[in-house]
């Protein structure tokens, strides 16, 4: 994977969720006082203009044929870090990048 010139393999995927007022209330659910951190698998990242492949039961079953997709604002870290203070998250930020969302 690139962006730019810098050539990366991510390690990992983390996602935040319900960290937004207006989507929480969308689901029907509260904003929760802490952050709600979840992983997905380094296999369901594809690269701009790759294919997505939607599950056969999707394509069999109207019950569950339901998509939903999400634009995300996609950080990428640069090093690894614990208890970085506020000024110093800046150091650990290589880039930022548009990360679609599709459950």
């Amino acid at each position: 994977m690139r962006i730019g010139q810098i050539e990366m393999f991510p390690t990992k995927i983390i996602c935040l969720g319900r960290n937004y007022l207006e989507h929480a209330l969308e689901m029907k659910k509260k904003v929760p006082k802490e952050p709600i951190f979840f992983y997905k698998g380094l296999n369901t990242l594809i690269l701009n203009e790759e294919s997505i492949i939607y599950p056969k039961l999707l394509h069999d079953n109207e019950e569950y044929n339901q998509i939903d997709h999400e634009v995300e604002l996609a950080v990428i870290i640069k090093k690894k870090g614990k208890h970085i203070s506020k000024e110093d998250v800046v150091d650990f930020i290589l880039g930022y990048s548009i990360f679609l969302d599709i459950t």
